[in-house]
Order: C-alpha cells, then sequence, then structure tokens
C-alpha cells in the first residue's frame, strides 16, 4: 500500500475519495484516452475508468497502474470501444525502459519484469528471491482457506545500481526521506522500487561480492547487518504480491495494523535455501520490541490500533506500533485463522477509495473476532507465551 507517510517506506499519491467520488464502474468495456495537465506539462493516459464522479476519476492503465485525476487537469478525453488490453512481460518492460533513464537493461522470471542498472546476477538474485517468497506466501494462505492464485500480470520490480540514483529518481515519491528509506512499494503504480544492497559501504566486504555469484549475494545479505535491509525488501515484496493475488484489494481502506502486520510476518527468509522459505510466521526481533514496550507500559489499546493509522504515522510510535501489527497478526493467523481469512476478504471487498471510518473498522473486526476486546487481549497474551 502507498500512503504518505516515510515511516511506512510508501507514499500515496493525492487522494480523491468521499461520498462525492463514489461511483463504480467494474469491467467497464470502454477505452478512455485523455489528455491530463501536470506539473511538467502534458500527459497522455489510456485507460479503463473504474471509478467516476464530478469531482474527478479513478484511471486503470495497461501496466496495472492506477491514476487519480481531477476534473480540472483533464485537458481532453475520447472514449472507443476497445476494451483494456493489459501489457505482457515484453510491452512491460518497454514501457519501464522507456520511463527511466539510459542504460537500465531487463531480466524476466516466471512473475516479475526486473528492470535494472545494476549486475545482472543481482537482478537474478532478486527475482528468485521474490519468486520463492511468492510461492510460499499463496501456498500459505491457500492452506489457510483463502482465495488466493498466481497474478495474472507481471509484477514490475526497478532495482538501482547505487543509493544516489535510487535516491534521485524516488524523491518525487518519498520526498525529503528518500535517504532513509532503500525500497518501497507504489501502491498506484504497482511496483518496487529499490537499490542495489551489496553496493552499501557497511556490508561490502571486499569487491568481489559486489561482482560474485548469487551465493556471494546471499552470504554477504545474511549476516546480521544486512538482516533489517532485506526484510525491508521482503516487507514491500510481500505488500505487491498481496495486493496482486488476491488477499487484498488495492485503493480500499486497508487497516494499517493487518496490512503492516501480514507483511512483517513475511520478513525473516532464509536466503541461504534456494527453494524453501522457513521464515514464515515467528518474527523475534518484532517480538521482542514488543515485550520490551509491554514491560514499560507502552502498548496502546487493541482497539486504538484498529480503529486508526495514526499510531503508523509518526516516527515515534511506528516501529513500536509495527511490533505490535506483527504480535497480533500472528495470533489471529495462527489461532483464529478461518475467522482472520474471513476478515480479510470482508476488507478486500470494499469500494474503493472510500475514505478511513474508525467505526466502520471496529464493527468489521468485531464481526469476526467478538466485541469484548478484554477478552481477546487475554487469550492473546495467554497462547503468544507459547512463542519461543
Amino acid at each position: 500500500m502507498m500512503i504518505a507517510l516515510v515511516t511506512h517506506r510508501r507514499v500515496r499519491a493525492a487522494l480523491i475519495e468521499g461520498s462525492a467520488f463514489a461511483t463504480c464502474l467494474p469491467g467497464a468495456a470502454a477505452l478512455e484516452h485523455l489528455v491530463v495537465r501536470e506539473e511538467d506539462g502534458e500527459k497522455k493516459l489510456s485507460g479503463e475508468i473504474v471509478v467516476e464522479a464530478a469531482n474527478g476519476l479513478l484511471l486503470k492503465t495497461a501496466d496495472n497502474a492506477y491514476h487519480r485525476i481531477l476534473t480540472p487537469a483533464i485537458r481532453s478525453r475520447t472514449t472507443d470501444s476497445k476494451p483494456l488490453v493489459m501489457l505482457d512481460k515484453k510491452q512491460l518492460a518497454e514501457r519501464l525502459l522507456a520511463e527511466l533513464p539510459p542504460g537500465f537493461q531487463i531480466h524476466h522470471s516466471k512473475n516479475y519484469v526486473v528492470c535494472y542498472n545494476t549486475t545482472r546476477v543481482y537482478a537474478e538474485w532478486t527475482s528468485s528471491l521474490l519468486e520463492r517468497l511468492q510461492k510460499a506466501f499463496i501456498a500459505h494462505w491457500k492452506k489457510k482457506g483463502c482465495e488466493v492464485a498466481p497474478p495474472e500480470h507481471p509484477l514490475p520490480v526497478i532495482v538501482f545500481g547505487d543509493q544516489a540514483s535510487y535516491a534521485e529518481w524516488s524523491r518525487a515519491d518519498l520526498g525529503p526521506a528518500v535517504n532513509n528509506v532503500i525500497g518501497y512499494y507504489n501502491l498506484d503504480s504497482n511496483r518496487i522500487t529499490m537499490y542495489d544492497l551489496t553496493g552499501m559501504q557497511t556490508l561490502a566486504r571486499d569487491e568481489g561480492y559486489h561482482r560474485g555469484s548469487m551465493r556471494d549475494i546471499s552470504d554477504l545479505l545474511s549476516t546480521p547487518a544486512a538482516e533489517p535491509l532485506v526484510a525491508t525488501i521482503v516487507h514491500e515484496a510481500t505488500h505487491q504480491i498481496s495486493f496482486n493475488c488476491g488477499l487484498q484489494t488495492r485503493l480500499v481502506d486497508n487497516p494499517l495494523w493487518m496490512s503492516e502486520g501480514l507483511a512483517v510476518y513475511f520478513e525473516t527468509p532464509d536466503l541461504n535455501s534456494s527453494r524453501s522459505w522457513s521464515g514464515i510466521g515467528v518474527n523475534y526481533a518484532r517480538w521482542d520490541r514488543f515485550l520490551e514496550n509491554l514491560d514499560e507500559d507502552r502498548v496502546p489499546p487493541l482497539s486504538r490500533l484498529v480503529a486508526d493509522d495514526e499510531l503508523f504515522r509518526h516516527p515515534e510510535t511506528a516501529v513500536d506500533s509495527y511490533a505490535q501489527a506483527w504480535a497480533w497478526n500472528y495470533f489471529l493467523i495462527k489461532w483464529r485463522p478461518k475467522e482472520y481469512a474471513g476478515y480479510l476478504k470482508e476488507i478486500k471487498d470494499q469500494p474503493l477509495l472510500t475514505p478511513p471510518d474508525p467505526k466502520r473498522r471496529l464493527a468489521a473486526f468485531r464481526k469476526y473476532f467478538g466485541s469484548d476486546f478484554d477478552e481477546l487481549e487475554d487469550e492473546f497474551f495467554r497462547q503468544m507465551q507459547r512463542i519461543e
């Protein structure tokens, strides 16, 4: 999910939402051609309108991106009878290369189009990591009774060779926080953007690792100093998979405690395994953080975590909120799997661009997990004592 918060490593475009923007057009066949006024000039867009109202529209384009367009910005608009046809791997690669600076190349894997200007072996390592994550992610949720499937369309990944070029490109998304963010998923563009972690001076032990084999890269990024960096990339990739496999829906009111906790649930892979993904579930770093907060009486009530996203929006509470979100997601996935699957579907089926509503969020949570928060918290602490 892209939101306007650096602490979540994502940014959201200006949001068109509310009752004035309520007309959904699922399955619209017509292809719309727009000329839109932007800060740096005019831009041509063609796609399918999925939501429209007097104040603007939401356009889905062939690269599976969403564009929120206010009515005053539309300079011209025409319609034809052609349906929207999504880009294949080759076409998506061509679009990415056309947008990015010179020097980028393409690496294809089964489900990903990796556009990179670092070494090819790092691009291959990245796609291998993401393919393993995706396979494990989908298998995990199928076992939990969720309706998930491999993405219908290729997933775009952009990998810069160094932090400086990544920062220059990503500043439009991340603003001044770009130097503190190593990778992010953009909910509107559906892209992951990152840079080559092996080039970081704090990690590179010698030049051979930067130009070495996939095994060399895995060895380097398995070190303690690299673990949180890799976790960030996995976290963002988990968001991308979740929004493209049927578990979550982009641009609905996805509570951050659920989305972020779900992503943290998959953060800890075994990089030295070429096939398995053994890091599903227990995240000891997050659990230790949660216990520290609990000892110091810094854990807010569950109802506050569920009702709004404010705890995730402030740097002083964001890290603690991720830990609490992981703990509750872990508990509900492990000990209330059917209810959790039902809750996910309820959130997934909301109308697009519905603004957050604390009362609606609490009602949805109570529908599946009960109205007695004190009783649920008692069960939570009793069950979570089993973590060793």
